[in-house]
């Protein structure tokens, strides 16, 4: 069983390379299996296609986000802090798949059925999202007029695009200043003192 793990971390590993070198096209099966030093036979066996390598990576990206956010928010004192430190901790565990963050654009692209899967992996996320939003509501912290479900997903939309603006289109806006603004549009999102029509009370 330990065997079987190894070989499938192989076989990943060297299917990342590969596609952070090649791209999704230019990859092919022969090119991950000459790589990782297994024959084509042994890549089937634990992947159905080449789509599936590159969604088993993005499922190793999304359990690496939920697990540096639920860490970096843990202690802290409250849900607006908590929030914001899982924010940061998702872009970062996000910029260390940088090598291949284009290459995740071909799930949606080549493959409709993969591309619900690709859905699937990121609810945990939006899940643990949503919760320190309704922590936040309940502490009185953040609008109660907010659908913490929507909003979860937005919040994980606008950092994820922020991740291709930086990895994907090499943008010369630096890290920390998106960082920054999100961190200052979710305050302004959460404000507590601002109506249901978005407009400052103060």
């Amino acid at each position: 069983m330990i065997a079987n793990h190894e070989r499938y971390r192989d076989i990943l590993t060297a299917g990342r390379k590969v596609l952070a070198e090649k791209g999704f096209e230019n990859t092919k099966v022969s090119d991950i299996v000459e790589r990782a030093g297994v024959a084509k036979g042994t890549f089937y066996l634990y992947f159905p296609s080449k789509l599936d390598l590159v969604l088993a990576l993005a499922q190793d990206m999304q359990q690496q986000i939920l697990a540096e956010a639920k860490l970096a928010s843990a202690g802290k004192k409250n849900s607006r802090e908590a929030l914001a430190a899982a924010i940061s901790a998702a872009f970062r565990a996000m910029s260390n798949f940088r090598d291949i963050f284009p290459v995740f654009n071909a799930i949606s692209a080549f493959s409709t059925d993969r591309w619900e899967a690709e859905k699937e992996i990121r609810i945990p996320y939006y899940l643990f999202l949503r919760q320190l939003i309704e922590e936040g509501q309940k502490s009185g912290e953040f609008r109660s007029d907010l659908n913490p479900a929507v909003t979860s997903r937005l919040i994980a939309g606008m950092v994820e695009h922020a991740a291709h603006e930086c990895f994907v289109y090499h943008s010369p806006i630096a890290v920390e200043d998106y960082l920054d603004h999100i961190r200052k549009l979710i305050d302004a999102l959460f404000d507590r003192d601002s109506d249901a029509s978005g407009q400052s009370a103060l």
